[in-house]
């Protein structure tokens, strides 16, 4: 491999250690948000060849970027606001972009009594948002609403054929960006009042390869410094002659 081959090969490499180290901090950020799902990455290997000689270096670049949606722990709260979703699917959220939706179930009433986000979106119940007026707030695993003994609607779960279509827009909400043809009207999961679902991010596991990733980084610029010493003696030795 040439020194040229080799050099661009150690860039990519620390270049995606940055990527993967991004994308770390932002789940180790999101350790205790509610319902907070963590990003995961993969590289793959490009075989560049280098000019001289038909050499080839191995550079590396992201391949893929997803969203792991596997379940949190849950943890009780005793808030009759406070809700988890048992299963797939996720709370739909009315914003002013249309439909949105989000496993963070630490809901709150607005000065309308509307069941609310943390951010102040309405929480769907099929037909518009969930008004709640009154005392007692009971709400059944299938998400029906009763206030005071009265139903007063039904919280809304939806589910999706491809959760990987759904895509991170912030504020912990997501958009579903397959249309119409991901919705899955399959079973969405039940609801638990009292109760919600944390990260999904791993501590012990991210701090780890966190650790693995400073060490490769490390690697990547001591093998730059080494070949750009190498280039520089180089210019110079060409130069005197």
């Amino acid at each position: 491999m040439s020194d040229q081959a080799g050099f661009y090969a150690a860039v990519s490499g620390g270049i995606a250690q940055e990527k993967r180290l991004d994308i770390l901090a932002n789940n180790l950020a999101n350790a205790n948000t509610a319902g907070f799902k963590k990003d995961v990455v993969s590289f793959r290997a490009l075989l560049a060849s280098a000019e001289n000689g038909g050499a080839g270096a191995d550079l590396v670049a992201l391949s893929e970027h997803s969203t792991d949606f596997s379940q949190g722990g849950v943890r009780h709260t005793g808030n009759a606001l406070d809700l988890a979703v048992r299963g797939g699917g996720f709370f739909e959220v009315l914003t002013d972009e249309g439909s949105r939706y989000t496993r963070a179930g630490s809901f709150t009433l607005d000065g309308s009594g509307r069941l609310v986000t943390d951010g102040g979106e309405p929480v769907s119940g099929g037909g518009g948002p969930v008004v709640i007026d009154g005392g007692q707030i009971v709400i059944g695993d299938d998400g029906e609403v009763t206030v005071d003994d009265a139903s007063v609607g039904q919280i809304k779960l939806v589910s999706f054929v491809d959760p990987d279509q759904l895509e991170k827009v912030g504020a912990n909400l997501f958009r579903n960006a397959g249309g119409d043809g991901n919705l899955d009207s399959g079973f969405a999961g039940t609801i638990q009042q009292g109760y919600l679902e944390m990260s999904n991010v791993n501590i012990v596991s991210d701090m780890v390869q966190m650790i693995e990733i400073s060490r490769a980084y490390e690697s990547f610029q001591k093998t730059i410094q080494s070949i750009d010493g190498a280039t520089q003696k180089l210019v110079n030795e060409v130069g005197k002659g």
